[in-house]
C-alpha cells in the first residue's frame, strides 16, 4: 500500500514538474508561438475572461441543425494548428451527410483536411471547390503576420491526394477578394480563409450572389476566436438584414446562415 501511494505520489509530481515547465515556456519565450498562444487564450477563457469584441450571435446547439443518429466519415481525424476542432469537423460533416449539397465551395483550403472530409460526406458526383492563397501572391487587403504561417506552406491541400474522394476536388488558387466567383454556384459554403476584419465582411459579401437557389447554408470557422471574424459577423448581423439569420453553434467557433 505504502508503494502504491509512493508510486502515485511520484507520477503527480513527474506530471506537476512537465506541467510547470511547460507552463513557464509558454508564458515567456513560448509567446512567439502561435500555438502558445492559443493556449493562453484558451486558459483565459476558462477562466471567465470575455474577449473584446464578445460574440453577439444567438446560440444554437449542434443537435439543432444536425442528427446525433447520422453517421459521417472523418479521414483525418487528428488535426494540427490552424485546422477545426474535431468537434467542428464533425458538425460540418453531419450537415454535408444530411443535406447532401452538390456543390460545395470552401474559401481556405490549408492542408486540405476540412476539403476531404466534406468531399467524403458529400453524395456521389459532388463536387467541392476550394480557394487557396498561394505564397507570393497579391492581396487586396493586409495579411498579418499570424496568418502568413497558413499561406506559406509547402503544398497547398496537402492531405487531398490522399483521400479517397480526391477525384471530386477542385483545388483552385487565387486571392478571394478578387477572385471571380461568378462561374461558380454552391449549396454549401466554408469560409475559413483571412481572418482579417475586411476580409471576413469582403468574403461574406461576395459569396452570397453564387448560393443555388432553395436550401443553401454558409459556415465561418474562428469565431468568438479570432477579432476580425467576430466583429465582422456581428456587424453584418447589425447592419445587413441577409445576415440576420446568423447564429453560432454552442460549444464551437462555427458561426452559420441558411439562405
Amino acid at each position: 500500500m505504502i508503494a502504491h501511494r509512493l508510486r502515485k505520489l511520484a507520477n503527480f509530481a513527474g506530471r506537476y514538474a512537465s506541467a510547470l515547465a511547460y507552463a513557464t515556456h509558454t508564458f515567456t519565450l513560448g509567446l512567439r508561438s502561435p500555438s502558445r498562444r492559443a493556449v493562453i487564450s484558451r486558459l483565459a477563457r476558462d477562466a471567465g475572461y470575455a474577449e473584446y469584441p464578445r460574440p453577439e450571435l444567438p446560440l444554437v446547439g449542434i443537435d439543432a441543425i444536425s442528427r446525433d443518429t447520422t453517421d459521417v466519415q472523418l479521414p483525418f481525424p487528428e488535426g494540427s494548428e490552424g485546422n477545426v476542432s474535431l468537434l467542428e469537423l464533425l458538425v460540418l460533416c453531419r450537415v454535408v451527410r444530411e443535406r447532401a449539397p452538390v456543390q460545395l465551395f470552401e474559401i481556405g483550403t490549408f492542408d486540405g483536411r476540412s476539403t476531404a472530409a466534406l468531399a467524403a460526406n458529400a453524395p456521389a458526383g459532388a463536387v467541392v471547390n476550394t480557394l487557396d492563397l498561394p505564397p507570393d501572391h497579391p492581396t487586396r487587403f493586409p495579411v498579418v503576420g499570424r496568418e502568413r504561417a497558413f499561406i506559406d506552406k509547402p503544398m497547398s491541400g496537402a492531405r487531398i491526394a490522399g483521400s479517397a474522394r480526391a477525384g471530386s476536388v477542385r483545388q483552385l488558387y487565387g486571392d478571394s477578394a478578387t477572385y471571380d466567383f461568378s462561374p461558380h454556384r454552391a449549396d454549401f459554403v466554408f469560409i475559413d480563409g483571412s481572418h482579417q476584419y475586411e476580409y471576413v465582411l469582403s468574403d461574406s459579401r461576395r459569396v452570397l450572389p453564387m448560393l443555388m437557389p432553395g436550401r443553401s447554408i454558409v459556415f465561418w470557422h474562428d469565431y468568438g476566436e479570432w477579432e476580425g471574424v467576430t466583429r465582422a459577423l456581428n456587424e453584418l448581423r447589425a447592419v445587413d438584414s441577409r445576415f440576420s439569420g446568423l447564429r453560432h453553434v454552442r460549444g464551437t467557433t462555427l458561426a452559420f446562415l441558411e439562405v
